[in-house]
């Protein structure tokens, strides 16, 4: 008699093989979005810091702080990967303040929106949500 083993996989490992990518697609895709906004965030903060520095220079000029348009940046402003609307509020003599709004998907983020203000010279640096200092750091 001769001795026919069919060569192939069974239902068992087929099954198994595919439970065991079902778990780590599980696993991975969440932490893989979660990074993917992470590195978002610098949209946001280096679109700030231009703001922000622009800010400076027009100070250096004049007897007040200046407005988006006035500075040369769009109103409103849009970040440059578009993950952020930013927003030029309370501007006067002493400061104002620059608010980076998530626009989706990045409004799933931990850290929100980020702010910073200016207000006598002093720098706050904030978000609507998560810790400032996980948030604000690159």
């Amino acid at each position: 008699m001769m001795n026919t083993r069919k060569k192939g996989f069974t239902l068992i490992e087929l099954v198994t093989v595919v439970a065991i990518v079902a778990v780590l697609a599980a696993l991975a895709i969440p932490a893989f979005l979660d990074s993917l906004r992470k590195s978002r965030r610098s949209d946001a903060m280096n679109t700030i810091m231009d703001i922000h520095l622009a800010e400076q220079r027009w100070r250096a000029n004049d007897t007040d702080y200046g407005s988006l348009t006035e500075m040369g940046f769009s109103d409103p402003q849009v970040s440059p990967d578009g993950h952020y609307s930013i927003a030029l509020s309370a501007v006067s003599a002493t400061g104002y303040t620059i608010t980076a709004t998530a626009q989706a998907p990045q409004d799933k983020d931990y850290c929100g929106n980020f702010i910073l203000t200016n207000t006598a010279g002093v720098i706050t640096k904030t978000t609507s949500k998560g810790v400032v200092d996980q948030c604000w750091r690159k």
